[in-house]
């Protein structure tokens, strides 16, 4: 299926598109000549837009590493690219008018590019600048599902506009809820059904936690609180029993029968058992088609067969237990996991610092600021403990109260985990703060990249020089701050040679001739500059 036609003004032609060598043989990334294992391996990288006015090549040749345990910071003006970046890599690109056009993104053994050269064909119009896409909707259906393997739960993203990212029409705790339920299903399904609301201990940690509601101390009354949950043998319990005995302030004598209500909730009958079971082998199956996808990836191959065969066995799940969904019958035989899901999203919330988490939770996301929503982004993207967490700007939003809490929760998450992290970010002083590693953008390349200690204590590309020129330092307080001259170029019709000559006051004839190779001037301190004459970096 064709789309309209549009002007390709800075491509020689349209066999550039069609030729541009998209698909090579996956590699593992391994570790790095430092020892550090690479989780995820960017390797010119492509993302272009088709619009009518021309092309844009919002990212021409992006390559970079992101290792475990590692925060990676991806700085430059806004329009370089820096969002396009984090969209490319899990394939979030609005196509049309986007489209990822070469490279690879390699995580584990897998390529997640992988196919891309059969998803589009690219022909010239005779007599014309124009370019005709005819694109295979199937093979883009198949990417699209592959790549639901690793997005969340390998490869979660922390949105620029969560007001944006969120369903206006479900509430925190439904939205929430899904992504553990998604990610986690296994573990909390487990968890509920071994559940012991009827043990002999429960009724002592009741008690305990009766004589708490009347001291003062909100410390004491959680750490009663969460006593019972672990008499129940479900620390979602133990949140339950604190919010409970939290509304009723003083009043004892109401805490118990709440709280005896909420027990006779986790007594699951067969019905509820039943309903239970099913839903842990849908998603038992769904993580099996999830490993074929990413062996897809990593082999280079089509498993139809294996995903047939899934998709089958899916569908006589669904047949074996239709009456769960039946409208009445599913609302009653979901409430369980329900509550379940509820208290694990107040337990997210009190994670990244939300007053009133329940209430939160029982919200609506129009109901919410935008500080309180990035902080809802943030608790989804974090959920799951993924390998690599894309970021992009996560505390533009926020205080600073919050911001530091939510870079600490970052940073523990780092260290606890080995989450690799893609901060992109304008604040200079927070890649100072928190990154290991920094990656310097302008329209569309890496122009500068290395350990931020380096970096910023010898910044080599005069963009990178210009940026740091421009914030203030409190070692010196008298200096005076300077702007980079200019905008970023639009990328429709971009400056020959490097980028960055037409505001770059060390430009010189060759930089309007040719882009300027990568070169080595330090351990892992590269620049695509000419002022330099190191060794050209290794792809």
């Amino acid at each position: 299926m064709a789309i309209p036609a549009v002007p390709v003004t800075e491509l020689s032609s349209a066999d550039e598109l069609q030729s541009t060598p998209i698909a090579v043989e996956a590699t593992s990334p391994g570790p790095d000549p430092e020892g550090h294992e690479v989780v995820l391996d960017i390797r010119d990288l492509k993302t272009y837009f088709f619009t009518y006015d021309g092309v844009v090549r919002a990212l021409d040749g992006v390559s970079f590493k992101i290792r475990r345990g590692e925060t990676t910071g991806l700085v430059g003006e806004t329009g370089c690219g820096k969002s396009v970046t984090a969209f490319s890599i899990t394939r979030l690109i609005p196509d049309p008018p986007g489209r990822v056009m070469s490279g690879q993104i390699l995580y584990g053994k897998a390529n997640l590019l992988w196919d891309l050269e059969h998803e589009a064909r690219y022909s010239p119009i005779r007599g014309t600048s124009r370019v005709k896409i005819k694109r295979s909707f199937r093979r883009i259906r198949a990417a699209t599902e592959r790549l639901s393997a690793v997005r969340g739960q390998a490869i979660a993203t922390i949105f620029q506009e969560p007001s944006q990212a969120m369903n206006p029409i479900f509430s925190v705790a439904d939205q929430l809820g899904e992504t553990v339920l998604l990610h986690e299903g296994l573990r909390v399904i487990d968890e509920l059904a071994a559940a012991t609301p009827d043990a002999p201990e429960v009724d002592a940690a009741i008690e305990s936690l009766l004589e708490a509601v009347r001291e003062p101390s909100s410390e004491l009354l959680r750490s009663r609180a969460m006593a019972v949950g672990d008499a129940v043998h479900l620390t979602t319990f133990g949140r339950q029993a604190y919010y409970i005995a939290r509304a009723s302030g003083s009043d004892a004598e109401s805490v118990r029968p709440a709280i005896q209500r909420a027990l006779r909730r986790l007594r699951l009958s067969g019905f509820h058992r039943g309903y239970l079971a099913s839903q842990r082998r849908q998603i038992e199956i769904r993580n099996e088609l999830h490993q074929t996808y990413l062996e897809e990836m990593t082999e280079g191959r089509l498993d139809r067969a294996g995903r047939r065969r899934q998709a089958r066995r899916a569908l006589l799940e669904r047949a074996a237990h239709f009456y769960y969904g039946i409208r009445g019958v599913h609302a009653r035989a979901h409430r369980p996991l329900k509550d379940e899901l509820f208290w694990r999203s107040v337990g997210l919330l009190e994670g990244v610092s939300i007053a009133n988490p329940a209430q939160v939770a029982r919200g609506y996301p129009h109901e919410l600021s935008g500080g309180m929503l990035q902080r809802v982004m943030i608790a989804m993207a974090l959920s799951a403990e993924p390998d690599v967490l894309l970021a992009d700007e996560p505390t533009t939003a926020l205080d600073v109260t919050i911001q530091a809490q939510i870079l600490e929760l970052m940073r523990d998450l780092k260290h606890r985990v080995g989450t690799a992290i893609l901060l992109i970010t304008h604040d200079l002083a927070v890649i100072a703060e928190v990154a290991d590693r920094v990656c310097v953008m302008y329209a569309g390349v890496i122009v500068e990249q290395g350990p931020v200690h380096e970096v910023f204590r010898r910044p080599l590309h005069p963009y990178s020089q210009g940026l740091l020129a421009s914030i203030p330092r409190i070692d010196q307080p008298t200096k005076e701050l300077t702007s980079i001259p200019g905008s970023v170029p639009d990328l429709i019709h971009p400056p020959s040679g490097c980028r960055f000559h037409p505001r770059c006051p060390y430009a010189m004839p060759i930089c309007k001739e040719a882009r300027p190779p990568v070169t080595v001037e330090g351990p892992e301190h590269t620049v695509a500059c000419y002022l330099y004459k190191g060794p050209v970096a290794s792809s």
